[in-house]
């Protein structure tokens, strides 16, 4: 998947105009490279089409350990908006990682998160 078919991906599935899908998917992922572990970032970049993967992979590592609610909150503060819009907008871009990233590195992304990521991906809680 190419990058303007992931943005066309994301643009109508949140039903966003085309400037404001690049906006959110830049924000989301921003935020999501700053919630992963370095090496993580680079595993996620290296299945997701250029500039994502440049924003992934310019995370420095940083490691946060932000639940679900803090997550949020962040892409909420970077992208000026109400935590429900922001909570809308990351399951749109992350449903379609989901769907562009292998099962396996899938499993991986999530396993370095914690509970309640898995449903912002479209995955099931696992019990």
């Amino acid at each position: 998947m190419s990058y303007d078919e992931f943005l066309s991906t994301v643009r109508d599935r949140g039903e966003y105009p085309l400037d404001e899908a690049e906006k959110i998917v830049s924000t989301v992922v921003g935020t999501l490279s700053d919630r992963l572990p370095a090496a993580s970032a680079v595993h996620l970049a290296d299945q997701l089409p250029m500039p994502l993967a440049d924003i992934l992979e310019s995370s420095g590592g940083a490691g946060r350990s932000w639940g679900v609610q803090e997550f949020i909150a962040q892409v909420a503060e970077r992208a000026d908006e109400d935590e429900e819009t922001a909570e809308t907008d990351t399951r749109v871009v992350f449903s379609v990682i989901s769907e562009r990233v292998a099962g396996g590195e899938m499993n991986k992304v999530l396993s370095q998160l914690p509970s309640g990521y898995a449903d912002l991906f479209g995955y099931a809680e696992l019990s």
